[in-house]
């Protein structure tokens, strides 16, 4: 994706969580673009994260994954998540008042005497295990004068017990990989750690202490509560997630899926610590949860581990508060409209469907991929494709009760809006009266079936995505709807679209009256056990060897060579799924054929992918999906990367497909026309946006003073930026892939299960002959040093500011000093238990979001630090004052002992937990193809990091950050 659309993509994601992303930019939930991670087919729904975020300095992301909703709870009944008592064959061996209750395709299902479900999916070639706890509460638990208490209580729980110390301290010195999200029916919260030491019987005993254990404390309330407001704020700024919002409270009448998980902003400033520490001991109960464990363990010590920590819990009294309020089916089309600052235009039109286990949902699923997909969805080519909409997709918002199916368009603001709305009402409500062809259908369900089969190769992401079928009644939902998409037919989806898509049944931003209400009532679903009576699972997936990461070990088992032009790094090894992770890097290019070329080279990457010989943007799509293949290529003017993940048996074929996306590119005009209408509106969304206005004036002041429009080194203001897009031509783009692009300085990297015969035989047919007629010539950035600056820039109707601040020092990551400053930062700012996160998020409360940390070039002595924060304005100056006042304390006195032992902890776990991911090990590879070192100069880095001392960490951080040059730009609404 390149940088000049990064912005539209991001406010949609800021607002929709990656359901709405993946609408447009691939990824997420269940979604229409080419996807760069695999999805569950159970659905997910915007949700509230926390109390974790750590984001960039430049433009933080605000929202996380998306989630799912809960089964319903019954009074005086375990919640109806809970099986029919088993009547399996029970294992020898198990820990005592414990039950074994089912299985399917390699996960395993335990039940404690005190009700706790447990789930077990062991793979010990992950490295690396997962820990989820999902509670079956979420924002339709909460009463009136409570809305965002489920999110707010997700917050309080991570401030610990009264013996644990502080949790978000012992995540981070452990190198965990954690969080917690909040969505309407469920709450959940994970972990990701090494299996080493006693890792995992600590997370299990820390997550069973805060189940029932938690504080829950007022003084804990007090300033948590100003971090939560502070990610309310975050939301308000975004124009679709305010339409978002008042869509969700349009549609539904009575029924607490229609408020937003974030909640009033009363209710989160005024809730009494009581009714949050009753709502705490009525849901956090063993009876009410699932504990999920995937990926490296072994699973009898994991079993009984489980069993001792959490068996001590007992079997709790109370009676579950009954969920029985349903929806009434609506009486006619409904419609708002939200009228606030903003530079696009969107549109949604939400139609009520039912719950995910009824018979209906899986065409329901079918149908979004066929109205939302791109290039082929109908949404897509009515509106995008004629140039009404930069933008389109579609997304389930449902559960576990019946909720929402949505369209969505996005514009510019000068777009003809009612035009648009009345061409997305008839793609969606016509979409009924033109049959989908039996192909069409096919691809949809291929393109469900490969997202759910690349998760189950990653158990730790399966970990997390069995909380969205927990809360839909029943774990096995993740994999009896991926069968039931299987089954579904053309007819199926033709059906489904005239029974939901409906004007009467249709939330849009207006309501008119009907005389002939046309009514769609929503049949009950029937139990998990129902769907689930005559489901039987696959086969599990083979698991991967179990890899030494260290860098020694891993060394020993890289291939290094040479093969014509292209330095290649070669690591087989055995993985889950046979699959295989490939990386190549390209680099062309001269500091003048860089500043004569102005955008065109920005949109080179992105074309590629959408025509070669032979082979239409669809027809590439198909051919990669039907080979399980994810083909990614990014880059521009001096350089190109790809990115393949494919299966063994697949790898000759998809280098095929690389090469003639490589080699043979077509660029059609109508793509590179597409392109750049998405490109200019969402750089037109960013006039009115805090983080993207202060981003570009933090980069016009680091640009050398004497840069003027044309040089190389110039930054464009957003009007510049406008005009340079609508310059390019699409024999700009050819001329520049003509005379420049080539490979005769390429590097090229695989990890997975391949034979390396294979690359050496591809390599040649790939890259050989392939030169360019202007020899490659590095760019080298000048080392800017501006004087010291403090600028505040006001940004009208806003409710969250942004604060971004930087500073340039010649260092390079091979010095000695640079070790002891990245232990030195990782205490200032770069972790959840760093003094900043620690000052500013956990003692004052004024930012749901602040870091800092360094980036340190490995050719050219160049370093820079980065700080950031997001806040209320109000709190602007006690929010300067507290970050002055952290930077100064490093002068005055230096680290403690304890700091520099903790982030040297942090920071070796976190490396080793890197190397346990294929996807990182072959970005490890390739830079080190690129600048000729291997895994002993990563030994050396762990050893110069082990070896830092207090006195090392204070002393780098005095030379190279000085408080006083620091550049500052804060934007928000001041005036």
């Amino acid at each position: 994706m390149k940088h000049r659309t990064r912005f539209l993509l991001w406010t949609v994601s800021l607002s929709l969580g990656s359901a709405a992303l993946a609408a447009l930019s691939g990824g997420g939930q269940p979604q229409p673009t080419v996807r760069t991670a695999p999805d569950s087919l159970i659905p997910a729904a915007p949700v509230r994260t926390g109390p974790v975020q750590q984001v960039s300095a430049t433009m933080p992301p605000l929202r996380d994954e998306p989630g799912t909703r809960s089964g319903e709870v019954q009074p005086g009944k375990l919640p109806k998540v809970q099986p029919v008592p088993t009547t399996a064959a029970q294992p020898s061996g198990l820990p005592a008042r414990v039950t074994f209750v089912t299985q399917a395709e390699g996960i395993k299902e335990y039940r404690l005497d005190n009700g706790l479900r447990v789930l077990l999916f062991p793979d010990a070639s992950a490295g690396k295990f997962t820990l989820n706890v999902t509670y079956l509460v979420g924002s339709v638990h909460e009463n009136y004068g409570e809305t965002g208490m489920a999110h707010l209580l997700e917050h309080l729980v991570f401030k610990g017990t009264e013996t644990s110390g502080n949790l978000m301290e012992a995540l981070g010195q452990r190198g965990a990989n954690f969080n917690g999200t909040t969505s309407l029916d469920r709450t959940n919260y994970f972990e990701t750690l090494n299996n080493t030491g006693d890792n995992l019987q600590w997370a299990i005993a820390m997550e069973a202490d805060r189940m029932v254990n938690s504080r829950i404390s007022g003084d804990d309330l007090k300033t948590e509560m100003t971090v939560v407001r502070n990610e309310f704020e975050a939301g308000e700024n975004s124009p679709i997630g305010l339409t978002l919002k008042e869509l969700q409270s349009v549609a539904y009448d009575w029924h607490n899926y229609g408020n937003s998980t974030i909640g009033n902003r009363s209710d989160v400033e005024n809730v009494p610590i009581s009714r949050l520490q009753a709502f705490y001991r009525t849901y956090y109960q063993p009876d009410n949860a699932v504990v999920t464990l995937a990926g490296d363990f072994d699973e009898a010590q994991a079993l009984g581990l489980i069993a001792q920590e959490f068996g001590k819990i007992p079997a709790p009294t109370r009676t579950l508060p009954a969920q029985y309020t349903r929806e009434p089916a609506q009486n006619g089309e409904r419609s708002v409209t939200v009228r606030r600052v903003g530079d696009l235009q969107a549109l949604m039109a939400a139609y009520h469907v039912p719950s995910v286990r009824h018979a209906d949902y899986p065409a329901l699923l079918v149908l979004n991929e066929l109205l939302g997909d791109e290039p082929s969805g109908r949404l897509y080519a009515a509106l995008v494709q004629s140039g009404q909409a930069s933008a389109t997709g579609t997304f389930p918002l449902t559960g576990g009760e019946p909720g929402l199916m949505i369209g969505l368009a996005l514009l510019d603001k000068d777009d003809d809006l009612d035009r648009a709305q009345a061409t997305l009402l008839a793609a969606l409500e016509q979409a009924g009266d033109k049959a989908f062809t039996d192909e069409e259908v096919s691809r949809a369900k291929q393109r469900l079936a490969t997202q759910h089969q690349q998760l189950m190769t990653q158990p730790g992401q399966v970990g997390v995505a069995l909380s969205e079928a927990i809360a839909a009644g029943d774990w096995r939902l993740l994999l009896e709807r991926r069968d039931a998409v299987a089954r579904v037919t053309a007819a199926d989806v033709q059906r489904v679209a005239r029974t939901y898509l409906k004007p009467s049944n249709r939330t849009l931003g207006r309501f008119i009256p009907t005389a002939q209400p046309d009514r769609v009532d929503i049949a009950q679903a029937p139990s998990a056990q129902e769907v689930l009576r005559d489901f039987v699972g696959g086969e599990a997936l083979n698991a991967g060897e179990v890899l030494d990461v260290t860098p020694a070990a891993l060394e020993q088992r890289v291939i290094r060579e040479t093969i014509g032009s292209v330095a290649v790094a070669l690591l087989p090894k055995e993985t889950r799924g046979d699959r295989v992770q490939l990386q190549l890097a390209l680099d062309y290019g001269t500091p003048e054929t860089v500043r004569q070329a102005g955008a065109a080279p920005d949109f080179l990457g992105e074309l590629l992918t959408r025509g070669s010989a032979g082979l239409t943007r669809q027809q590439l799509r198909d051919r990669l999906e039907a080979i399980n293949t994810n083909l990614s290529v990014s880059g521009g003017a001096e350089g190109l990367v790809v990115s393949l993940d494919t299966e063994r048996q697949h790898l000759p074929e998809a280098l095929d497909l690389l090469r003639s996306v490589l080699r043979e590119p077509t660029f059609p005009e109508s793509e590179l026309a597409e392109l750049k209408t998405l490109t200019l509106t969402g750089l037109e969304a960013g006039r009115s946006e805090p983080q993207s206005v202060a981003a570009q004036e933090l980069a016009r002041i680091f640009m050398p003073p004497e840069a003027r429009r044309g040089d190389l080194f110039y930054v464009p203001t957003l009007d510049e930026e406008l005009e340079d897009v609508r310059a390019v031509t699409v024999q700009d783009v050819r001329d520049y892939y003509k005379n420049v692009m080539g490979a005769g300085r390429a590097q090229l990297s695989v990890v997975g299960d391949f034979d390396p015969q294979t690359i050496r035989a591809a390599v040649p047919e790939l890259l050989g002959g392939w030169t360019s007629p202007t020899a490659y010539e590095r760019i080298v950035p000048p080392l800017t040093r501006p004087a010291g600056v403090q600028r505040s820039i006001n940004v009208p109707d806003k409710a969250n500011a942004v604060y971004v601040a930087a500073q340039n020092f010649a260092l390079r990551d091979d010095h000695p000093d640079a070790a002891a400053l990245e232990v030195a930062l990782r205490v200032f700012g770069a972790g959840t238990d760093s003094r900043l996160w620690n000052r500013v998020r956990q003692q004052d409360g004024l930012s749901y979001g602040v870091g800092a940390q360094v980036a340190l070039s490995s050719r050219d002595e160049q370093g820079v630090l980065s700080a950031y924060a997001i806040y209320n304005p109000a709190v602007r100056e006690k929010l300067s004052a507290a970050l002055q006042e952290e930077f100064r304390r490093v002068a005055q006195g230096g680290f403690t002992e304890a700091e520099i032992n903790n982030a040297k902890t942090g920071l070796l776990q976190e490396a080793r937990m890197a190397r346990t991911q294929d996807g990182t090990l072959a970005s490890l590879l390739l830079q080190q193809a690129d600048l000729g070192r291997t895994f002993a100069f990563s030994q050396e880095w762990e050893q110069r990091i082990a070896a830092v001392t207090p006195e090392q960490a204070g002393a780098a951080f005095v030379k190279y950050i000085h408080p006083d040059d620091l550049v500052v730009i804060q934007a928000g609404s001041f005036e």
